[in-house]
């Protein structure tokens, strides 16, 4: 009953009384819930690398591998666990989640202490580089799953369950300031363990995340607008073109079974998932590929700003411009942008090629907010968003976990990063090819209605 109470729409103010719509709200809470996950998203992971091989006494291979199995499994069981937001929302999600976040960051603040203390329990001399990658596998596991996977998919789904047909304009809009805060995290994280040191620095982010983040998504977070009597798109009416396209207009509601099944489904995955293996290959192994291109820690984590910067407001553009076109021709833009990151970093990163790379990197982050918050209700509607965004949080997650391990194997076994950069540069064509026939389900399923209709005239 007090549970009811303190998770209910209208506790502790009624949307709906505000002199404003709620929607508004929503898209900045939405955001800021995604800008809640960067503690559990590699971006906010890989500053913390160098620091775990020094304390754990282990090989940077080897945190990659503790990354794979902790991420992997993350993705895993995120496959199934969408049909957790399904049943509880995105207010009570988003609470236990950041909770979760919080206890995961005070674990990895002592993730070196655990193996030791079953070293000294079972009388060995200290513990064995085994136990060492199995303490930081759960820690990469809790991160990954209540961060990357809860966390973001709380967000995201909100808003999309709150805006239609103009959820394009709002989600890059508030895009703009996740791209700059995800772009900045490292050198915010970098500077904080230097300060202070990478166990206190993982305590100040627990704190931050387990109490201040949870309260504030139990403060302004509401599921949907029906449950609060309001209307979807802050009452803003589509225009026609919208109403009676299929590409904007959801005919049918989607099983989760329904759209795996679907080419399209797999095409967009495909992108998300290599963009997702490159980045975090990319974010993870940053610091250790500027020595390999003859730049500091400083300088090439300074890269990610300009990147961030333009992805913001291309973010804009391709938002709004999503509100008016096919979705599957920015997908493949989407993964041009990812195969030019990837040419330039399997060149040599000077000269014409840190542009190119920028370039690149902007299109991605430009495209990746406005598409996967786009794809899912567009294509296959919202009743059943939670399972069928959990399959596609599951791949992405689960390509995340093998992007650093794949990297770190190549450049073992080749002494560079580059071949590896240049594989993911041969699939992102044929992913840019694919995505030219990753049409809308909504559009077949109007004709056959249409045809349907005639016929019984």
């Amino acid at each position: 009953m007090l549970l009811s109470k303190l998770f209910s729409p209208s506790f502790p103010f009624r949307p709906k009384a505000l002199p404003f719509h709620y929607g508004w709200v929503v898209a900045v809470a939405g955001a800021t819930g995604i800008v809640a996950s960067i503690p559990g998203q590699t971006i906010g992971v890989n500053v913390f690398n160098d620091e775990l091989i020094s304390a754990l006494s282990i090989s940077r291979s080897q945190v990659a591998l503790a990354y794979f199995l902790g991420t992997a499994t993350s993705g895993i069981m995120l496959f199934w666990a969408g049909k957790v937001y399904d049943r509880i929302g995105s207010r009570r999600l988003m609470v236990a989640a950041n909770v979760g976040l919080g206890f995961s960051m005070l674990y990895m603040s002592c993730v070196d202490w655990l193996p030791r203390f079953a070293a000294d329990v079972l009388g060995m001399d200290g513990p064995t580089p085994p136990m060492l990658v199995a303490s930081l596998s759960l820690g990469f596991w809790m991160l990954r799953f209540s961060g990357q996977g809860f966390v973001t998919m709380g967000g995201r789904n909100m808003i999309a369950k709150w805006w239609r047909y103009h959820r394009g304009k709002v989600l890059p809009i508030s895009g703009i300031g996740v791209s700059v805060c995800f772009s900045l995290s490292p050198l915010v994280f970098y500077d904080l363990i230097q300060a202070t040191d990478w166990r206190v620095a993982w305590r100040i982010l627990a704190l931050c995340s387990g109490v201040g983040v949870a309260l504030y998504g139990w403060l302004v977070y509401r599921d949907n607008p029906e449950e609060c009597g309001l209307s979807i798109d802050a009452g803003i009416p589509p225009k026609d073109k919208q109403r009676d396209d299929p590409e904007f207009t959801v005919v049918k509601e989607f099983t989760r079974e329904e759209a795996v099944r679907s080419f399209s489904f797999w095409v967009f995955c495909g992108i998300f998932a290599l963009q997702s293996v490159f980045v975090t290959a990319y974010v993870f192994h940053v610091l250790d590929l500027a020595k390999e291109l003859g730049m500091t820690p400083q300088g090439i984590l300074k890269l990610f700003l300009p990147g961030a910067i333009i992805g913001g407001l291309l973010s804009v553009a391709i938002g709004w411009l999503s509100d008016h076109f096919r979705l599957k021709y920015f997908a493949a833009f989407m993964a041009c942008g990812t195969g030019l990151s990837s040419f330039a970093l399997m060149t040599q990163i000077d000269g014409l090629m840190i542009p190119l790379m920028i370039a690149g990197m902007s299109i991605t982050s430009g495209s990746f907010g406005p598409l996967t918050g786009a794809f899912v209700p567009r294509y296959f509607g919202i009743k059943r968003i939670g399972a069928i965004s959990g399959v596609m949080m599951s791949t992405m997650v689960i390509a995340s976990a093998t992007g650093p391990l794949l990297f770190s194997i190549a450049r073992d076994v080749t002494g560079s990063y580059r071949n590896a950069f240049g594989g993911t540069f041969v699939v992102a064509i044929l992913l840019v090819i694919a995505s030219f026939w990753a049409n809308n389900p909504q559009r077949k399923i109007k004709k056959q209605m249409d045809a349907e209709n005639e016929g019984s005239s």
